[in-house]
């Protein structure tokens, strides 16, 4: 009980954050401290966001891009809490993957377009290619962490007690590196959303990356900053939704 009202008490502080900071950011556009043709305030980005892309388009752009996240994550999380579970059981394995995993890392995902282009053409394919990339190398990297971290006193406890093998993996190793995997998880999920737009430049004409690209060619900074601020919004909720469902309560001794 005492927890339950510590997060609603948190949840009530960070949602009180983004309400002052709207209103200072309206505040400043009504009081003509910015200039609202360069950078629109709240209302104004609103109005003309509506008028151009009804409730209802929004919402169908924001299904279609949260599918393309979905599916990319799925594709690249998985592979990456794998990859990562593998090198960090097997050394050897982690030894010989390490050096091109380290040396891709740093590419961003605009670099691969060309080559997402080449292999998977205009469709759907080279969208979710685009996005698993931006999730495999953040999950991969944090459960790797997670694995090579684990107590070595977890394990000869374990093996004390007979646990060999795939059962000392799944039993002991996994669930010890879990709170590193679920850091890896909300970063490579964020990092999905942050490639979203990357990925829907590829001849999108739905999504909300497309609403972006939409505004920058009619000159429409509103436009622009919705679709912007709809990502981040979709981030946020999404990201307190998997937080919440599938590592709270599993991690209570962890997060709190």
């Amino acid at each position: 009980m005492k927890q339950q009202r510590a997060f609603q008490r948190n949840l009530i502080v960070s949602w009180s954050g983004v309400i002052v900071v709207l209103v200072l950011w309206q505040l400043a556009n009504t009081l003509r401290l910015v200039n609202p043709g360069v950078f629109p305030g709240p209302l104004q980005i609103l109005d003309t966001a509506l008028n151009r892309f009804p409730a209802a388009d929004v919402l169908d752009h924001a299904r279609i891009s949260v599918q393309r996240v979905f599916f990319g994550f799925l594709i690249g999380g998985g592979l990456g809490m794998i990859t990562g579970i593998l090198a960090g059981w097997y050394r050897l394995f982690g030894k010989l993957i390490w050096g091109p995993v380290e040396i891709l890392r740093p590419i961003p995902p605009l670099a691969w377009i060309p080559i997402a282009l080449m292999w998977f053409g205009l469709g759907e394919q080279s969208k979710v290619f685009i996005i698993s990339l931006g999730a495999f190398f953040p999950v991969v990297t944090n459960t790797y962490k997670g694995m090579i971290s684990v107590d070595p006193m977890l394990f000869r406890a374990a093996q004390s007690i007979g646990l060999r093998g795939p059962r000392l993996l799944a039993q002991i190793a996994v669930p010890a590196a879990l709170p590193d995997i679920a850091v890896g998880i909300r970063v490579g999920w964020s990092l999905s959303f942050g490639s979203l737009v990357a990925a829907e430049v590829l001849a999108a004409n739905r999504g909300l990356g497309y609403m972006i690209m939409y505004g920058r060619e009619v000159g429409e900074v509103e436009v622009i900053v919705y679709g912007i601020l709809l990502i981040g919004l979709l981030n946020l909720l999404t990201d307190f939704l998997i937080f919440n469902l599938l590592f709270r309560r599993q991690l209570r001794w962890y997060f709190g």
